[in-house]
């Protein structure tokens, strides 16, 4: 599906309540050999609202940022829990700097809270820590529609970021991809998806399976993995739409590669905000965010954002 076709899928009328109305937009400057580039000012900035030129405020680096780490925990996800377990660690830095916040959930079946966002990450790695599989469902965009509602409640200057670890498809949500999209979109949401294939992740795990478990590794377990190849990649178009980045992984190191590549993309970014001309609910703005004289540099935001419609909620 194209860029265009997809936008053009979105439904007009978003989820959540109409609030005051304060665009963020996170981006990400690069130079030729993929490298954040620091140092920029407001004044190398131009951005444009629906093609029309907008003033903005560049914000402090430092801009408060409210983290929700979602992790998939159904059955076949053992070895890749095993692996998130010994990374914990590496959370910690991702939410450095004043006022940092953190908060953890689970999805498979259903999608549960496990540690709501605070600025104490005690619970969160209690709780990362036990993770355990369950279920046989892998419910991502519900888990998405859910961590976007948390970060929802966050005041709008705060930065709302969603890291996923799962996989790339999902697998039993009620809620549609674009409705997934269109949420995070109108709540000011980056998502940065790490994703692994639950065959090959499992392959590279040194606890032993059980061969007569559903957690087994086998040729059924990798028939049906190429199935699900034909669904939509969920973690390409929730990136690609919200300004995010997909990072994947195999093996314990290339997971904290992943992590450690979405630390750096957080901590490297500007902040750019503006509040729209135009707002009429259910509208869809594109953005555009360009460099003045830099031409060497690659720029990265999202593509655009939904002005919240005053319509039932969740």
């Amino acid at each position: 599906m194209t860029r265009r076709s997809f936008l053009l899928a979105l439904p007009q009328q978003p989820l959540f309540h109409a609030r005051a109305r304060l665009v963020v937009v996170p981006v990400q400057v690069s130079d030729r050999a993929g490298k954040p580039v620091a140092g920029l000012q407001a004044a190398d900035f131009i951005l444009r609202d629906n093609a029309v030129l907008s003033p903005f405020t560049l914000e402090d680096v430092n801009a408060p940022l409210s983290l929700l780490l979602a992790v998939e925990t159904d059955g076949a996800s053992a070895a890749a829990l095993d692996k998130l377990r010994k990374s914990a660690a590496i959370f910690e830095p991702l939410i450095a700097g004043h006022d940092g916040q953190i908060g953890l959930l689970a999805y498979d079946n259903d999608v549960r809270t496990l540690a709501p966002l605070r600025q104490n990450s005690t619970l969160f790695d209690t709780q990362i820590k036990i993770l355990r599989p369950r279920g046989t469902a892998g419910k991502l965009h519900d888990a998405v529609h859910e961590s976007v509602r948390l970060l929802q409640e966050q005041p709008p200057e705060r930065r709302r970021v969603l890291i996923f670890v799962g996989e790339s498809k999902d697998l039993g949500s009620q809620t549609r991809l674009d409705q997934a999209v269109t949420a995070a979109q109108a709540a000011n949401v980056t998502i940065y998806p790490v994703t692994y294939s639950r065959t090959t992740t499992a392959f590279t795990s040194r606890e032993p399976v059980n061969a007569t478990s559903s957690q087994s590794v086998d040729i059924l377990a990798a028939l049906r993995e190429l199935g699900r190849l034909g669904q939509a990649n969920s973690a390409a178009e929730l990136a690609q739409h919200t300004g995010g980045l997909v990072t994947s992984f195999t093996r314990q190191r290339g997971l904290e590669s992943a992590l450690q590549r979405v630390g750096e993309d957080l901590h490297s970014q500007y902040v750019l905000t503006f509040e729209p001309k135009s707002a009429r609910p259910g509208e869809y703005h594109q953005l555009q965010v360009l460099l003045r004289n830099r031409m060497e540099y690659s720029v990265r935001h999202r593509p655009g954002y939904w002005i919240e419609a005053e319509s039932a909620g969740l």
